[in-house]
């Protein structure tokens, strides 16, 4: 009798599952593993907390699960798609200055990351060298964002968000932004305002069309008369997006661009057809990178608070990382600034 009691309880420890001892401490998956593969981002207390209620329950951690990682390398991968923007330089500058003052250093790796099959390449830096991540150009459809949370790598997203993923998220309030340029051009008499917004998978371009339409609509402006281009952020594509907006019939008179780098490009193209900014034709931006300043350039933008934003980032992150994974996600919404240069203003007789 008593060898049939003991194959139960061993077949019982057999069946416990990580995600047994995840419930019971009310934590992710994630962390359990990395606390149990002995991971230095995880705290003390939360390791000891995870290798009792397994031990309690009977799990055992397959020996070829098991880290070997001891120590932690302080290092910190920050993910970017490219640097041909300026704010994107402007903010590694500031996340970098930010973790330094943390004691930690960063390791740049620029790509993309919206397909999983590129985390195979990054897997061995990720999972043997990095203490955390930050993704500073998430796409909406990005895996691989979704990946690291589910691997327990302390994650935070900075300047875009990504949908149904609960993780560390410092942005602005894209929605509103929209909102605040759109007002602006209505403002100035300009009713036949478009959009020329950067890559539609990412919640920047999603929520900034999103607040100028529903601004718009509000004060009688119906969204399908309003024209719409999506493209890169970049200002070749600022500029040919601008030529084929230019050349409708009935032409825009204020154009809202998804960035100040895709509004040079806008403002290239407003030159090239002979059409004057101001007074036939009103620019705004996002982000106002410092050209945007030179009184060569003059752009109205709508300012992000790039050093704030970064240095935000690194707080949570770090917060993220001597937690080991505990509590819940934060969403640090930063505020936004018009800023009202040349580029805009009433149309000419108004």
């Amino acid at each position: 009798m008593q060898t049939n009691t003991r194959s139960v309880v061993r077949a019982k420890a057999s069946k416990v599952r990580l995600e047994d001892v995840a419930e019971r401490l009310g934590i992710s998956v994630s962390t359990v593993s990395r606390s149990l593969a002995g991971h230095p981002a995880i705290s003390s207390e939360t390791r000891s907390a995870v290798q009792a209620v397994a031990a309690e329950l009977g799990y055992r951690m397959p020996s070829q699960g098991r880290s070997t990682r001891k120590s932690a390398t302080k290092l910190i991968g920050v993910v970017v798609g490219a640097l041909h923007n300026r704010f994107m330089t402007l903010l590694l500058t500031h996340l970098h200055d930010a973790l330094q003052e943390f004691d930690y250093q960063i390791t740049l790796m620029i790509d993309p990351m919206n397909d999983s099959e590129n985390l195979l390449a990054f897997r061995p830096l990720i999972d043997g060298y990095l203490d955390g991540m930050i993704f500073a150009t998430a796409t909406l459809d990005s895996p691989v964002v979704a990946e690291m949370q589910r691997r327990g790598i302390p994650l935070v997203l900075v300047v875009r968000s990504v949908d149904d993923v609960r993780v560390d998220t410092v942005e602005v309030d894209n929605v509103h932004a929209g909102a605040l340029a759109a007002e602006h051009l209505y403002q100035l008499g300009h009713r036949r305002i478009g959009l020329v917004m950067g890559s539609q998978n990412t919640s920047t371009s999603r929520d900034r069309v999103k607040g100028a339409l529903q601004w718009l609509e509000a004060a009688g402006v119906a969204p399908a008369s309003v024209p719409l281009i999506y493209c890169d952020y970049t200002s070749e594509a600022g500029y040919s997006s601008a030529i084929a907006m230019l050349s409708d019939q009935n032409r825009v008179t204020g154009i809202v661009a998804g960035n100040d780098t895709i509004a040079l490009g806008v403002l290239e193209a407003a030159k090239r057809q002979s059409i004057a900014v101001p007074q036939q034709l009103s620019i705004i931006g996002f982000d106002d990178m410092p050209l945007a300043g030179s009184p060569l350039v003059g752009l109205t933008s709508i300012r992000q608070p790039v050093e704030a934003m970064a240095r935000t980032a690194a707080r949570r992150l770090v917060e993220r990382i001597r937690a080991g994974g505990m509590g819940a996600p934060v969403h640090d919404v930063l505020p936004i600034q018009l800023v009202r240069r040349d580029t805009t203003g009433p149309l000419s007789g108004n």
